[in-house]
């Protein structure tokens, strides 16, 4: 295990100060004998459980989003456990370093919805570009880890993000939170616009800065975004489910991140994104050819990308079952 070497360089302004006054004095109270994989776990289990709560609420209510904000705090909390425990137990692995980056994907589109609900925003082309802005930083952050083998964070970043949505649900909690999220605009515009104009702000800095570290511009990043924003733009204009539409995006997103954590771990070619997107593509074009209704093509590009993802996710973790334990023994 100890030949496993993971190299990450993360510029996080905040991760500094959490680190030594709340991440680290937490995990004091971890049992050594938990496996850092564990924790992860954890922090994958209470996101997927608030995800499901909100799915099955129509408006959410002060005890939603005490809900929302304990299972956010629980998962930053427990995402930054799992690394800490690796270290002290001597037990990182690539196993973990795939199960911790890529829960993080979906549990990052997972917020961002739970961010919207709250916001009681609605879930249209807004927020599949929040969405999607998302996922494009996740995706070109691990390419790059694919290309350069090391992993970099910005000091504007995920944590980043995630502390600010915190921030503003602690704030939506009080009366004059409400009315200021919902109610208050600028320029005519709802404030939440701002939030969103800030994310992609962000994306284009997270990727322009990659790219300037890589030093050119990969063909199957120029290839993930055109595909990417085809579909996007398919989207917005197919009125079918968001969750099916959700659903869509982050598989899709998702297939290309795994695919380069793939490549960067096993020395495999360089990832390409999903072909499969072209069966959508087609049919759009000649859909006055076809009897199908836009959700059964939707709903099966999803079921077929999935499919991948799961089989790509076996392939890992046979190839890493080795690093995965029950118990740490001193």
């Amino acid at each position: 295990m100890n030949s496993y070497q993971y190299n990450c360089q993360d510029d996080s302004i905040l991760l500094p100060f959490l680190k030594k006054n709340v991440f680290s004095v937490l995990h004091r109270f971890i049992p050594f004998g938990i496996p850092a994989n564990f924790l992860t776990l954890i922090s994958i289990v209470v996101v997927w459980s608030c995800f499901i709560h909100f799915l099955k609420i129509e408006i959410p209510d002060n005890v939603d989003i005490i809900i929302a904000i304990f299972s956010i705090i629980i998962y930053v909390i427990f995402d930054h456990f799992d690394g800490l425990q690796a270290k002290e137990t001597l037990t990182g692995s690539p196993l973990g370093e795939v199960l911790d980056h890529f829960s993080d994907v979906l549990n990052g589109s997972i917020i961002i919805y739970i961010f919207f609900r709250i916001l009681q925003i609605e879930l249209d082309w807004l927020f599949y570009l929040a969405v999607w802005a998302n996922l494009i930083a996740f995706s070109v952050t691990y390419l790059e880890q694919c290309l350069l083998k090391k992993l970099y964070f910005g000091k504007i970043g995920s944590l980043e993000g995630v502390i600010l949505i915190l921030l503003i649900l602690f704030s939506f909690l009080t009366i004059q939170g409400k009315i200021f999220w919902l109610k208050f605009t600028i320029m005519g515009f709802p404030v939440y616009i701002i939030l969103v104009l800030v994310l992609i702000s962000g994306v284009i800095y997270t990727v322009f800065s990659s790219l300037m570290r890589i030093k050119y511009i990969p063909t199957s990043f120029i290839h993930f975004m055109f595909a990417g924003s085809i579909l996007y733009s398919f989207t917005i204009n197919n009125q079918i489910s968001w969750f099916l539409i959700f659903w869509v995006i982050n598989a899709y997103a998702a297939d290309f991140i795994l695919k380069s954590m793939k490549a960067h771990l096993l020395n495999y070619d360089h990832p390409k994104p999903d072909m499969l997107i072209y069966i959508l593509f087609i049919y759009h074009f000649f859909e006055k050819y076809f009897y199908f209704e836009h959700m059964y093509v939707f709903f099966g590009y999803g079921l077929l990308i999935t499919a991948k993802i799961i089989w790509n996710l076996i392939k890992i973790f046979y190839e890493f079952k080795r690093y995965w334990i029950w118990w740490n023994f001193r």
